[in-house]
């Protein structure tokens, strides 16, 4: 599906085993990934435990999200046809998952108070990003922090940056 571009429509139709099979492949990718390996490592588990968090494909608003641990990814990620690039976001979602099911206490909802301030959030973008400056430089990372920024119209947006750059 590299670099063919598809819609939305067409997306949903793409039947489950193939879904699935783009999810394994992500996973047993990210199973020797630097940044997942660390995730691990600071929750003391292995990491092909990675096979046993429930993801899948759904209809979001958002590009993915995790609920009560399970991780929902949208189906607009596969329009452009380069999945791949999107796996910055299973980590961000996998970072949820720990939070959620490894944690002491119910994460805060994206929901709740500015999104970028939420302490949950920022672990999980601390986590996408360092993915992204591992795979595509400090700079791809940069520019994805500064593109999140003004988006989510962050009024701190040196701290912020901060913050979500800690880990590159």
């Amino acid at each position: 599906m590299k670099d063919k571009k598809i819609s939305i429509k067409e997306a949903k139709k793409i039947p489950v085993t193939v879904l699935m099979g783009m999810i394994r492949r992500a996973k047993n990718y990210l199973k020797k990934d630097e940044v997942w390996q660390k995730l691990c490592k600071e929750n003391d588990v292995a990491p092909e435990i990675i096979d046993l968090i429930p993801t899948k494909f759904g209809t979001l608003d958002v590009s993915a999200k995790t609920d009560h641990g399970v991780v929902i990814l949208s189906y607009k990620l596969l329009c452009d046809g380069d999945f791949f690039k999107d796996y910055g976001y299973l980590i961000h979602e996998y970072s949820h998952w720990f939070q959620q099911c490894f944690g002491d206490k119910p994460t805060q909802g994206s929901d709740e108070g500015d999104y970028l301030d939420n302490p949950s959030e920022q672990e999980g973008f601390a986590n996408q990003v360092e993915y992204i400056a591992n795979h595509e430089g400090d700079d791809k990372a940069e520019e994805y922090v500064d593109d999140l920024l003004e988006y989510h119209d962050a009024d701190d947006k040196g701290d912020k940056k901060e913050i979500l750059m800690a880990n590159v």
